[in-house]
């Protein structure tokens, strides 16, 4: 057990009552140390950050009458083979005389793991020492890779609250340089500035020269907005890792979803490594007309979204869930968004970020009822639970499988047809529509249960555009193995309904 008190800063925030659970924040990434052994050699680390939300802790007071937090932390690090790194830390802030003092700490910490090249899944559990069950968890997947050993190779990018030179010993300190991460990418109204860092390590034997550009823009790696990019020019040599450090003013960076992108090149203008990290930006400021022309057109489509105004989550809708319920959400949502949401979505479920992701999911649904959100969302959740209900499959939510999905985007069939027992074919399924709820079209659409699966109904065909169409499915629906028959029949449901469609 490693006791760890930690004050960076102060945070003027309001007193606020402690919330039914432990609230926090918390980012993940890889980053480089020289080898203790072999100086030219390169160690990847993996990078673990959090900071709590204040307003979700329960101050204690000690003997002395001063109030202070008392929190554990477990981290877990595993792989295929099992657990390689477990820690478990308590973690007590200052004693303050205050209640208020206490408050405006900064209770954060940053953990780094030297890890050797592959897959692993991070488990981050945070409690309070007498509320166990109001625990706060970050359950991320991340991949170490390696480089090609003849080009510079990146680190991941690192969101900072602020950097500056210091020779201070703590574990912030890196390099004569203190750097306060972020912990989350939300950058908030309260921000000006966009701080961020990123390493470049080379593996060369020789010195060589490389170009990295830094950029926002709306894709990740598209074109750069006006105003919102870096060039470095640095020279790599082998065991090298230089780390650069840049700032956006984003005062003109209307609310909205970004990428934050790091490109390297070399002497002949190739790609030889690239990263990018989601953000999202919440901007109450009014954008002055001289750059508010970065945002029209088709950029202005691809931000896809409207301007956002709601930052205490406590209180709304989202603010009852945890970090799985969070993670199932996002998936529910995959069946009705739009491609740039899916593409956000799907970056939320490889790197988790609850309060983040959060965020997401309320902007999700006011845009969709600027009114009532809540409303929008209550009456989607009445679809998942119908769905649940009707197609739960083996090991599947409803939702999550291939009649759920066709139920959610297109609405009830206006026919159902269930076949369970016709000679010569696997157990199937016709739904016909006369009208799409997504199209308003007409179209059919074929399920059938594989062989001797044990699963749910699988979409064999369909004749509705953008969803698949299977020439061969004939053969692939006589082809009882269960019965040892197979045989095509001309008069049967499928054919009636399908035919040549």
């Amino acid at each position: 057990m490693t006791l760890r008190a930690i004050l960076v800063g102060m945070l003027l925030l309001l007193l606020a009552q402690a919330s039914s659970a432990l609230q926090a924040t918390s980012i993940h990434g890889v980053f480089f140390t020289k080898n203790k052994k072999e100086a030219t050699l390169i160690q990847a680390n993996i990078q673990l950050s959090w900071r709590v939300q204040n307003r979700s802790v329960h101050f204690k007071k000690d003997a002395q009458g001063k109030f202070y937090a008392d929190l554990i932390c477990i981290i877990r690090l595993s792989n295929d083979t099992g657990i390689v790194k477990e820690e478990i830390f308590n973690i007590k802030t200052p004693p303050k005389a205050t209640a208020q003092e206490a408050f405006n700490q900064i209770i954060a910490d940053q953990y780094s793991y030297p890890i050797p090249v592959g897959n692993y899944d991070i488990e981050m559990v945070l409690y309070e020492q007498e509320y166990k069950n109001e625990l706060y968890q970050y359950n991320p997947s991340i991949a170490v890779t390696t480089s090609n050993g003849k080009d510079p190779f990146l680190s991941d990018i690192q969101l900072l609250d602020t950097f500056f030179a210091s020779t201070a010993n703590t574990i912030y300190n890196q390099n004569g340089m203190l750097n306060l991460p972020l912990s989350s990418n939300y950058i908030d109204e309260k921000k000006n500035f966009i701080h961020f860092n990123f390493q470049v390590a080379s593996p060369l034997t020789q010195t060589t020269a490389h170009k990295i550009s830094s950029f926002i823009s709306f894709k990740p790696y598209s074109t750069p907005l006006p105003n919102y990019q870096f060039t470095d020019s640095i020279a790599s040599s082998e065991g090298s890792i230089s780390t650069l450090y840049h700032s956006f003013d984003c005062t003109e960076i209307k609310s909205g979803n970004y990428y934050l992108n790091v490109v390297c090149k070399n002497e002949i203008d190739s790609v030889v490594d690239k990263k990018t990290l989601f953000f999202q930006r919440y901007n109450t400021s009014k954008i002055s007309s001289s750059k508010a022309k970065l945002d029209t057109g088709k950029t202005t489509i691809d931000t896809n979204n409207t301007n956002h105004h709601v930052l205490d989550l406590t209180n709304t809708f989202v603010g009852k869930y945890n970090p799985s319920q969070v993670h199932a959400i996002l998936k529910m949502l995959l069946l009705i968004c739009d491609p740039t949401e899916g593409a956000s979505i799907n970056s939320f479920l490889k790197k988790p970020d609850e309060l983040y992701s959060k965020y997401f999911i309320y902007n999700f649904w006011e845009k969709r009822d600027k009114l009532n959100p809540d409303k929008a969302w209550k009456a989607y959740t009445e679809r998942i639970k119908e769905v649940n209900k009707l197609f739960k499959g083996s090991g599947q939510a409803g939702f999550e499988t291939d009649r759920g999905r066709i139920y959610i985007q297109y609405g009830k069939p206006n026919d159902r047809i269930i076949v369970n027992n016709e000679s010569g074919a696997l157990p199937y399924e016709i739904w016909q529509y006369f009208s799409t709820e997504k199209q308003g079209q007409e179209g059919v659409f074929l399920f059938y249960k594989p062989g001797r699966s044990l699963g749910d109904y699988q979409l064999l065909h369909a004749t509705v555009v953008g969803e698949r169409r299977n020439n061969n499915w004939r053969a692939l629906l006589y082809n009882n193995s269960i019965t040892g028959s197979g045989n095509f029949n001309a008069d049967s449901q499928a054919e009636q309904y399908i035919g040549k469609k």
